[in-house]
């Protein structure tokens, strides 16, 4: 779908391809965020000591938040781009754009130290990489360049390649290299935990709040409470290890049925990943000193899976090639993540239409692949891992701060978007005549997210410079582009034109006395929530009269019912609403029909059920048949 003010390509765009189903997105998600504890392991526990565990569960709320905030609204907006398309839907273009190139940062950087991080883990096999060096010379100039550099920029340049190719190719690389590390780990979790784990050595270093020493990099607040402090810059190293939920936003437009697998991956992506992370951390303290952990930083689990007991030397190579293979997928799924973000703010009007051209054959995005992959691959050739990864959150909390409140914000403008998926443990405020929802778990998300920004911004000078000057830079290049294209900063109209995945449908549904069996149930197997219900009972006076006193009991009796039958619907979360109303059968119904509140009447109907009058009143489905005959919707029981 193209969304673009003063667009002249629509018409000839060629579209992404749906090839991602379950798997393949939860491999996508996965890879992005669980191959971060082959780096993270060691960089936290250099800085939290025995609290590594800790600092990783801190880190870990905004992750949860987060990802459920995605999960809802990459269902009902299932566009490539994610925070971009939800901050221009919540907010305005201006909004759209920061979100998107604040995270692209993080995917370019997600590139360049997942590629080094590959290469670590390979020096296992091929130890001079950790010691060699190319020297070239350019234009007379005399460079030496570490052979980890060089091989990491070789990586990125195969992954451009097989990006290009297709999505399809890229997603199989992921679940093949998702499915062995998932294995690999669960077993070296259980291993470690049954052969060599001692809790005395767990319980010593949990009392180890933080490492002691003071290091040059970081900018400390106050002289004391250095041990602390540490544990504070290792919370916000340990976030690391949970950014790349999006990337299963990132591919909703070439996802198979994103209302119900993107839900499923995403659940599935937070709860293995934070067994892996929290379980391998915990697990290291009672294997091994946290010591160890921060001197083997460029392959922590490396050291870990050294010191258990009986199959270490034979598990060593096995970690090694998985370690390699799922930091190679995440570097890969960074190339997939940066080109869909770049892709859709081009299409959205956001960036120049130069990049949103799709290659006709493999229907890629062929040119923000190659360009912001070479981006990656450029900085991928410093080789050094601090370096790197001190860049790496400073979008991405950013970013995730601006979903969850985008989440909060859509609940309100646009109730009529159906959502297959909703973030659960919602409250209710009523507030100046309104109803608010407010999603407690997006609500600790943004309270989380900004806490840790914070402190990136404290404890990180590197990343707090680069940061703002990626920030501004981008300011630079969208007031230039749209001043250039004539259009305004803040306007919302592209937002206003990004249409959910469908619409609520209101319909009423007609409940007769001999049909209150069981309709809750018949509903639930015919239509989905994206129908918002009114339960209807029509109490006649069409057949004998009738006392007032005997309407008004037969009303009560019905609305009883009605709520009966609308409790089981609320539960699996219809929005459901009643109505007993006395009058005429074939008036009232007639009135429900041609109504513009409802879209469709819904009849029940048993098997051998026909069209006939009843009792000298006409069919139901009749009397909507000959008054409105689109909105008829006949429902098995």
């Amino acid at each position: 779908m193209t969304i673009s003010e003063g667009s002249t390509h629509e018409a000839s765009r060629v579209s992404l391809k749906r090839d991602i189903g379950w798997f393949g997105s939860f491999a996508m998600g996965y890879a992005d965020v669980g191959a971060d504890i082959y780096v993270a392991l060691g960089l936290v526990a250099a800085y939290a000591a025995g609290w590594a565990p800790v600092a990783f569960l801190v880190a870990s709320i905004t992750y949860i938040a987060t990802g459920l905030a995605y999960a809802e609204l990459a269902t009902a907006y299932p566009y490539a781009g994610g925070a971009q398309v939800y901050s221009m839907k919540a907010f305005n273009d201006f909004a759209g754009f920061l979100a998107g190139w604040l995270v692209m940062l993080d995917y370019i950087v997600c590139i360049a130290l997942f590629a080094i991080a590959t290469t670590g883990y390979l020096s296992l096999f091929f130890p001079f990489l950790l010691t060699s060096t190319l020297a070239i010379t350019i234009f007379g100039v005399q460079l030496s360049i570490s052979a980890v550099g060089t091989v990491s920029f070789a990586i990125v340049l195969l992954l451009i390649g097989v990006n290009i190719v297709g999505i399809k190719e890229s997603s199989n690389l992921n679940m093949i290299m998702v499915a062995l590390n998932i294995g690999v780990l669960s077993i070296v979790m259980v291993l470690g935990l049954l052969t060599t784990f001692r809790f005395d050595l767990f319980v010593l270093q949990v009392s180890v709040i933080g490492a002691p020493e003071q290091y040059g990099h970081i900018a400390y607040i106050w002289t004391s409470n250095i041990s602390e402090q540490n544990l504070l810059y290792a919370i916000t190293l340990a976030m690391s290890s949970f950014i790349g939920i999006e990337s299963i936003a990132q591919a909703a437009e070439e996802t198979k049925r994103p209302d119900r697998t993107i839900p499923r991956a995403t659940k599935m992506s937070i709860v293995s990943v934070l067994i892996f992370a929290i379980g391998l951390s915990a697990i290291s303290l009672g294997v091994l000193e946290w010591t160890f952990l921060r001197d083997g930083l460029e392959a922590p689990v490396l050291a870990l899976v050294e010191r258990i007991a009986l199959l270490g030397s034979v598990l060593l190579p096995v970690v090694a090639f998985t370690g390699f293979a799922i930091c190679l997928v995440s570097s890969n799924t960074g190339v997939i993540g940066v080109s869909r973000v770049v892709f859709s703010m081009s299409n959205f009007g956001l960036l120049p239409e130069w990049f949103s051209k799709v290659h006709p054959k493999t229907r890629t995005p062929v040119r923000t692949i190659l360009v912001f992959g070479m981006i990656g691959g450029i900085m991928a050739l410093v080789g050094e891992l601090g370096w790197v990864a001190d860049l790496y959150n400073f979008g991405a909390l950013l970013s995730y701060l601006m979903v969850n409140v985008s989440l909060v914000v859509l609940r309100h403008s646009d109730r009529e978007a159906h959502r297959s998926w909703t973030v659960p443990f919602t409250v209710k405020l009523r507030l100046r005549g309104g109803t608010y929802e407010l999603p407690l778990p997006s609500l600790i998300g943004i309270i989380a997210c900004s806490s840790i920004w914070a402190l990136v911004v404290i404890f990180h000078p590197m990343g707090r410079l680069l940061g703002i000057l990626w920030t501004l830079a981008g300011l630079v290049v969208y007031v230039t582009y749209r001043t250039r294209k004539h259009l305004p900063l803040f306007s919302r109209e592209l937002g206003k034109k990004i249409a959910p995945m469908t619409y609520k449908l209101n319909a009423v549904v007609l409940i007769r006395p001999e049909e209150r069996e069981e309709v809750a149930l018949s509903i639930q197997n015919s239509i989905d929530t994206r129908f918002r219900l009114t339960l209807l009972s029509i109490i006649r006076i069409d057949q004998a009269p009738m006392a007032l006193a005997t309407i008004k009991e037969y009303q009560t009796t019905a609305e009883s019912d009605l709520e009966e039958i609308a409790k089981p619907l609320k539960a699996t979360g219809f929005e459901v609403t009643t109505i007993a109303e006395v009058g005429q059968f074939e008036r009232v119904l007639t009135d429900k029909a041609i109504s513009p509140n409802f879209d469709f009447v819904i009849i029940l109907k048993t098997k051998g059920h026909k069209k006939k009058k009843q009792n000298g009143q006409e069919d139901p489905s009749s009397i909507v048949t000959a008054v409105a005959p689109g909105k008829l919707m006949l429902v098995r029981k």
